[in-house]
């Protein structure tokens, strides 16, 4: 995971994604979890690599996933392509295991709620 740009390789995406489901049959039961704190920094880099002006119709992919190491849960941000069947194509890195690709990345510096909550929002 790289602290500067804030991006994740797909090989640990795709290894969060499975831990949460993985657990997520259970999982509910025994944590809380509300929302996630989304730095804005992920959201821009996603629109930045779908263009300077996706269009009316973009659209961002969100994944749940669990950092199996600290037990953390995760939403990992996606960029999307619509293709001409309609469906909306998950823009990933070409390799696995580069989360600092030359061509689409996946984003995750999310923090989740709690702890990092609004306290006084009525949404928790």
């Amino acid at each position: 995971m790289s602290e500067q740009d804030k991006k994740i390789s797909l090989a640990t995406a795709q290894i969060w994604t499975q831990e949460w489901r993985s657990v997520e049959s259970d999982y509910n039961k025994h944590n809380e979890l509300n929302a996630f704190l989304i730095p804005i920094q992920d959201l821009q880099g996603v629109l930045e690599e779908m263009g300077a002006n996706p269009g009316d119709d973009a659209c961002v992919r969100a994944y749940l996933g669990v950092n199996a190491d600290t037990n953390e849960e995760k939403l990992i941000l996606v960029g999307t392509q619509k293709d001409k069947s309609g469906v909306y194509r998950d823009m990933l890195p070409e390799n696995a295991d580069d989360a600092e690709g030359n061509t689409n990345s996946i984003w995750d510096f999310t923090k989740r709620c709690p702890p990092k909550c609004d306290d006084s929002s009525e949404l928790n």
